[in-house]
Order: C-alpha cells, then structure tokens, then sequence
C-alpha cells in the first residue's frame, strides 16, 4: 500500500461510453503537459462502460496513459463518477468527459491553489470553463462560477470546472456515492445544491480550467430536463411554495429555449 507521501494530489476521473475518439484527445492532453518537480502528481482514472468501439481494447493497449480504468457496464455517466471516485486515491477530484480539454495553463492554476496556504480548510473550488463550439442558442462560450442564492435557478458551476474535496464524497454512513442515479441528467446540480444548502463555502474563480466539447446532454434542453430540475429541486426544497415557482420557472425557461 503506498504511503501517503506517494499518494496522488489529484484524481482525473473520465467517464466513457463509445467515445473512444474523445477518450484519446482527453488523456492525450492531459499527457502533453510538462511536468516539473514543483508540480503536483495526478492520476487518470478511466470509467468504461462496456464500450463496443474499440475503447477497451486501446485502454489496455496504453495502460502507461492511464492510472486506473474499471471497464464494465453500468447505469450512466453518474454511476461512473461514483465508481471513480471510490477508486480514487487524490486529495482532490476532477471530473472531466471524453473529448473535454484542460486549459494550457491547467497545471498552473491548480498549483497555485493546492500551495496556497489559505486554502486548507476548502473543499470546494471552482474555476471558469471555455464552451467549445458549435455551442446552442443562449450558451455562452465562457462560463464564470459563482456561488449563491442564485444557483436555486440555475446550475452556476459547470462540473469540468469544479475541484472536489475527496472528503465531500463520504456521507455520514461512510458510502461514497455522491451522485444520485435517480437523476440522469443533472446528478451534479442536485449534488451542488445540497452542498450550498448546507452552507459549504465555494472559492470562486474565473480563470478557466477546462474547454468543454459540444454535445452534452445537459444541453439538449428537452422537456425531460426541465422535469428533471423540477423533481431534484423537490428533493433538496420540499416546499410546496418552490414546487410551484420552480415549475413557473422550469417551464418558462423551456419556452426561451424553443424560441431562441
């Protein structure tokens, strides 16, 4: 068992499933990045979920890539971020999806927060991300955290752009499943609200982390979405007063999407 001197500072976590494209144009960037002494050790952790596009066969193929892969099947991109993070041995978690890039100056960022000795006692950063085109109607190409009363409207962390603590993951029984597989979609949202519910502190920043390939299923925008947010804002609020104005503002905020 390594010791805890040897012990990665960072987890990468990537989710996959029949993206063996993106898979490789991910760790490959994550790879092309040079190292110093100075600099803090990270793993990869690779999710497969049983993929039929020869991703199984390249991740055996480049095992020097890759820290740790499981290459099974599972219920969904949550169930795989669950699965990673209890393979996880960094202090800190980054979820990252296949064909998604960290900035050039990634390391850089992270090394400045990690060594800052005012950071401690944080166990939830998050940073800015670069929305890749081609991006849909209303999505900006850069999106800034923030971390208040406004994120019972709106996700305002984008999840490629969030570090975790390692110790957020574990609830009070000691089960590390932080996201709830009752919620396809937007497992992330849910989890974030009940963090800010609770009243954990995020450092918000607006240096950007990651570039964020198109296409991901929280940018479909369908109707299923919008019932989604309005069952998990049910879960954390139970309030009948939410209920009702969050289905105001689900519905509403459908309708700007159809029309734009």
């Amino acid at each position: 068992m390594p010791s805890i001197s040897n012990l990665p500072i960072l987890s990468i976590i990537i989710p996959s499933f029949n993206q063996l494209g993106g898979l490789k144009k991910t760790i490959l960037s994550f790879k092309k990045q040079k190292r110093t002494s100075s600099y803090f050790d990270f793993e990869i952790i690779v999710i497969d979920g049983k993929s039929s596009d020869g991703s199984e066969q390249w991740i055996n193929e480049n095992e020097n890539l890759i820290s740790k892969a499981i290459i099974e099947k599972d219920a969904g991109i949550y169930d795989a971020m669950n699965k990673g993070v209890r393979i996880a041995k960094g202090k800190w978690v980054w979820f990252m999806g296949t064909g998604d890039l960290p900035s050039e100056n990634w390391m850089d960022l992270l090394n400045v927060f990690l060594k800052n000795k005012h950071n401690t006692h944080t166990k939830l950063a998050a940073f800015g991300v670069h929305l890749l085109p081609p991006r849909e109607s209303g999505v900006p190409e850069f999106y800034s955290p923030t971390w208040g009363p406004e994120i019972k409207w709106k996700n305002t962390i984008h999840h490629q752009g969030v570090i975790y603590s390692r110790a957020l993951f574990k609830n009070n029984l000691g089960s590390i499943s932080p996201f709830d597989l009752r919620y396809k979609v937007l497992a992330d949202y849910h989890f974030h609200l009940k963090l800010w519910k609770n009243g954990l502190i995020c450092d918000c920043k607006n240096e950007v982390l990651a570039r964020v390939c198109p296409g991901g299923v929280s940018r479909q925008f369908n109707k299923s979405l919008y019932k989604e947010e309005r069952e998990l804002k049910h879960e954390v609020f139970n309030s009948l007063w939410s209920d009702i104005i969050q289905g105001i503002w689900t519905r509403l905020k459908w309708c700007s999407k159809k029309i734009a």
